[in-house]
């Protein structure tokens, strides 16, 4: 099932709660139903996760965690998402979220250097934030959309999958014990034909 999968990948509440730091987040970070590993919990999950990990502010952990105790899905899930924006994806990312949303506000792109660097980044920030916050706004909701829509496609495939593999097992196992009875009444038929015919 995806579920095996996906609860593979992530840590579990128990390794997790022995963590400190967790401050008013506490025992409702980690409600049995936050952990746990459905259709439901896990595609919100992602529509949460993903726009966390666009948005171009730090603590994004901090925030996926809080919406995710108020949409209610899983809460590993939606925090290690944040991580698909790290120190190599985020330069390339915020240059993406900047040019959409510069196109969005119908405003000026900013000319780029041949060399993107954090600190390039900060001194353009004044400047900049406006259109860059539109632009991961608007890239953070359609591609966390895309990713509920296709985690719940695949998920769905997945069971399908399973479903339709245990069909043809049981199929087989009932038609191997059908021959198996034909065979054994065969066998009996022929013994009961040669002791009539030995006496």
């Amino acid at each position: 099932m995806p579920k095996k999968l996906v609860s593979k990948i992530v840590p579990s509440a128990q390794r997790l709660q022995h963590m400190r730091g967790w401050g008013f987040l506490g025992e409702k970070l980690f409600a049995h139903d936050l952990w746990y590993f459905n259709r439901k919990t896990v595609s919100y999950a992602f529509l949460n996760g993903i726009f966390w990990a666009c948005m171009p502010i730090p603590f994004q952990m901090v925030g996926a965690a809080i919406t995710a105790l108020v949409l209610r899905c899983n809460v590993p899930v939606s925090v290690g998402l944040c991580w698909l924006t790290n120190p190599i994806t985020m330069p390339p990312y915020f240059v993406i979220a900047y040019t959409v949303g510069a196109w969005i506000l119908n405003s000026k792109s900013l000319s780029l250097p041949d060399n993107i660097t954090h600190a390039w980044i900060q001194e353009q920030l004044a400047l900049i934030w406006f259109p860059l916050l539109t632009g991961s706004i608007l890239l953070g909701v359609s591609m966390g959309l895309l990713g509920l829509i296709s985690l719940r496609l695949w998920w769905r495939w997945r069971v399908n999958n399973e479903w339709k593999r245990r069909r043809r097992f049981s199929r087989f196992i009932r038609r191997s014990g059908a021959d198996h009875d034909a065979i054994q009444t065969v066998g009996r038929s022929e013994q009961r034909l040669d002791d009539h015919e030995s006496q």
